[in-house]
């Protein structure tokens, strides 16, 4: 039974364990014992279902969202399990985007409660109870086998060999690509975080690879080899790839390599447009397809076709507004930032003002050095409160790239500022460096959902 009545109180409890997602934390931490262990409690949920697994440095929610939907649309009941939320937790448990019920939510939540107020920290090994974001998975799970998911699409949290999704047998193992990031965790090197990631890798299992910087590649190869483990490479299936963004989407034009595919497998050239906005997305659209093709070569052509085109997740790229025009989203890494400005400026080549919040931790000086120069005006402010952040420190930073910069630590009054401040109806706004940020936006423009 129940043990609370809203998802506000239900999650807060969830949230009462160790939330690493809101602090730092010691490296003893990551054990995928404790997880066993947590799933072991419920007869191991995430048996129930078959599984894709999604790991890198960025690019891996949007792909889960394509695959999803693919999947969705050839008729399998499809959990997709992504991190982090903009709004609500919710958003981090859906079957293939759709919402879920609040009812099964504090179902779960309930059982969760129930099986671990019977235990104490030294039943769990390492003698700690699980952390928030493993007890968030294993709800995903519990979730997914309630609801008879026959297949599940799981991103990493971080990392990949100790995270706690990684206790899945998958059909295919999915790397987006790699970047410096979470260095005081992951390694300070490209091969290090590859490493890292390459964890999510199985023994025979195949391996869908996005382009990589050579570093990443070379790990995930020889994994894969030590493995026995297929590795398949995006940009060797591609005869040609075009992406061009546009304010109605994303236009998408590939031709396959038929040749690499199992005959009598052969592709008409893809030709389509992406709800999705950015280059980036075009890529993730071609590896979530690319995934399908070689697991599931039986799916139509125009299955996958629909899945692509019907996908969306919010807070890339997202347009939340018209007149005047304003994006949200969350790049928080100096490559996934260069590739967002690229985009925007197809759509509009002379950007006004800038809305830039980032956490602690990230590349600060490469994405204000990348970011600010292109706009005339930049407001800086905090990413929200779920994460340390110091927006004055980021301010200095940006005052080097841009004079015109302004601190407004209050992420509202900085998108009331901008917005009143705009010298015509069609001059754009854009607001990113961090998905926190895109969530304080998005609450301040939409209205709140059950479970905010």
């Amino acid at each position: 039974m129940p043990t609370h009545t809203t998802l506000t109180d239900a999650f807060a409890y969830i949230e009462s364990f160790t939330n690493f997602e809101k602090k730092p934390f010691p490296l003893r931490f990551f054990r995928l014992d404790r997880m066993h262990k947590l799933l072991d409690l419920f007869g191991n949920p995430q048996e129930s279902f078959q599984s894709y697994h999604i790991a890198g440095s960025k690019g891996k929610g949007s792909t889960a969202t394509f695959l999803a939907s693919i999947l969705k649309e050839a008729g399998f009941r499809t959990g997709l399990y992504t991190s982090p939320h903009l709004v609500s937790y919710k958003e981090r448990i859906t079957l293939a985007g759709e919402e879920i019920d609040d009812e099964i939510f504090l179902e779960q939540i309930g059982l969760l409660e129930d099986r671990l107020s019977r235990l104490q920290p030294e039943d769990f090994p390492g003698g700690e109870y699980p952390t928030t974001f493993e007890l968030l998975t294993c709800l995903g799970f519990l979730v997914f086998r309630h609801l008879g998911c026959d297949i599940a699409v799981l991103e990493t949290g971080m990392g990949g060999r100790l995270d706690a999704t990684n206790v899945v047998n998958p059909i295919a193992s999915i790397l987006t690509p790699i970047e410096l990031e979470h260095t005081e965790y992951l390694g300070d090197t490209i091969e290090r975080i590859a490493s890292e990631k390459a964890g999510i890798i199985k023994p025979h299992t195949p391996v869908i690879v996005s382009p990589q910087v050579s570093e990443a590649l070379e790990v995930f190869r020889s994994v894969a080899e030590n493995l026995d483990s297929p590795l398949h490479y995006l940009p060797h299936y591609l005869r040609s790839f075009e992406a061009h963004t546009h304010i109605e989407g994303t236009e998408l034009q590939l031709e396959w390599n038929a040749d690499l595919f199992p005959s009598p497998f052969s592709f008409e050239p893809l030709r389509i447009l992406l709800r999705l906005l950015g280059e980036v997305q075009a890529e993730n659209a071609a590896l979530a397809a690319l995934t399908v093709h070689l697991t599931m070569p039986h799916l139509p052509i125009e299955v996958v076709q629909r899945g692509l085109e019907t996908a969306y997740l919010p807070g890339r790229f997202q347009r939340i507004q018209d007149s005047p025009p304003v994006y949200v989203d969350g790049s928080h890494t100096p490559l996934s930032a260069r590739r967002l400005l690229h985009s925007f400026l197809e759509i509009h080549p002379h950007p006004h003002t800038l809305i830039l919040g980032i956490v602690s931790g990230k590349r600060h000086e490469e994405i204000a050095s990348i970011l600010c120069p292109a706009f005339k005006r930049v407001i800086v402010t905090t990413p929200g409160t779920f994460k340390q952040s110091d927006p004055k420190a980021l301010a200095e930073c940006c005052k080097h790239y841009n004079p015109a910069m302004i601190l407004v630590p209050d992420p509202r009054e900085a998108l009331n500022d901008a917005l009143s401040t705009l010298p015509d109806p069609d001059a754009p706004v854009l607001v990113t460096g961090s998905f926190y940020l895109a969530g304080e936006i998005l609450k301040a423009v939409l209205p709140p959902k059950s479970g905010d």
